[in-house]
């Protein structure tokens, strides 16, 4: 969970550095009253609440949009089908530090908090409300401080059963009740959306960060599609086979500086770059019969992509034609099979009777 304190570290210093370029530029020589403060001040914090509001927005309509896919993409791979209870738990880490006073007086804090509950999912039926603080689940002590960030985004997804009710204490208004929640099976992660990271979106694993710009510039489909491509990203593995390659690709480098070479670090390099294309054509592919199978319009996939990777006069490149030509094969693979009457599902890639390299391209 470091990327959490990575991500919420460098938020806050450069939302910092906003707001005092804004104070710069407010700035006068003529010293302020009381009550001009007072009022500067009221004015500082409706713009960080505004802020947060956006936010917020955003992740509880990902959230929404995961809830209908996680179910379609548990089956992609096992190890990440967990239980899920529809519950969003956070901490006020989870949100830049220049808001932490607005993110306080919202009920979150260095513990572990309901933020959101899906309606209709198993948290919602089984009496959670926001802002219920957990204390024990399945008899698990709930740490506070900083662990509590990263126990939400590991350790939390893990310990929900699916063969028997899960039993959580949980503190509301003072008091201490314990509720039964029946979980179900999903492929669920931590949302973290964030105004300054430059990607659209980054899937680490454990958690996966939106760009609150390009989130919000985003309608309808558009919206479902990139949710989708990042949530396969992390049912697939995908962050952690890149490391593996790097982690190879700089023992090599080692390898070569032992015997005199410097490499420059290039075997490195090409590790973390290594089976790139392919990476991005599998999250496609299981995006696309993700989307598919929870009844989704798949039709724009492709166009939203090429609009997306255009390079502007310069139209697209070579790699990136080449993955808008297999998002369009894979859609009319899917319509196909839609007409047929066959299963929508990625049958014969999973079970490896054919691979990528089959695509024609």
């Amino acid at each position: 969970m470091q990327c959490v304190f990575l991500v919420r570290g460098f938020v806050g210093i450069s939302f910092g550095l906003l707001g005092l370029a804004l104070l710069i530029g407010c700035q006068t020589t003529t010293q302020l009253t009381d009550e001009e403060k007072a009022h500067q001040r009221q004015v500082e914090l409706a713009h960080k609440r505004q802020y947060l509001e956006r936010i917020q927005s955003v992740e509880e309509a990902v959230y929404e949009t995961l809830h209908v896919l996680g179910e379609t993409v548990a089956e992609f791979n096992e190890k990440e089908a967990l239980g899920y209870s529809g519950a969003v738990f956070a901490t006020k880490r989870f949100y830049p530090i220049d808001l932490e006073e607005v993110v306080d007086a919202s009920f979150l804090g260095d513990f572990v908090a309901v933020r959101y509950v899906v309606g209709g999912s198993p948290a919602d039926r089984g009496g959670l409300l926001l802002g219920d603080r957990l204390r024990l689940i399945n008899g698990q002590k709930v740490p506070k401080g900083e662990r509590a960030t990263s126990f939400i985004a590991d350790r939390l997804r893990k310990l929900w059963r699916l063969d028997e009710p899960n039993q959580l204490l949980i503190a509301r208004n003072g008091e201490e009740l314990v509720l039964e929640i029946e979980a179900e099976e999903s492929a669920h992660y931590s949302v973290i959306v964030t105004p300054f990271i430059g990607e659209g979106i980054y899937a680490e694993g454990k958690t996966l960060y939106f760009s609150l710009k390009a989130m919000e510039s985003l309608e309808g489909d558009e919206f479902d599609y990139l949710c989708a491509f990042a949530l396969v990203q992390n049912v697939m593995k995908h962050a952690k086979m890149k490391e593996q390659n790097a982690f190879i690709g700089g023992m090599l480098d080692m390898a070569a500086m032992f015997y005199g070479v410097n490499t420059a670090g290039i075997f490195g390099n090409m590790g973390r770059t290594a089976h790139q294309a392919g990476f991005l054509i599998e999250s496609d592919l299981l995006a696309l019969y993700s989307l598919a199978r929870a009844g989704m319009d798949i039709r724009g996939y492709p166009g939203f992509w090429e609009a997306s990777l255009s390079e502007g006069d310069r139209g697209i490149d070579r790699q990136s034609q080449k993955r808008i030509d297999a998002i369009r094969q894979i859609v009319v693979e899917i319509e196909a099979k839609r007409l047929s009457g066959e299963p929508v599902y990625p049958t014969e890639y999973l079970s490896g009777d054919w691979t990528l390299d089959d695509l024609n391209l």
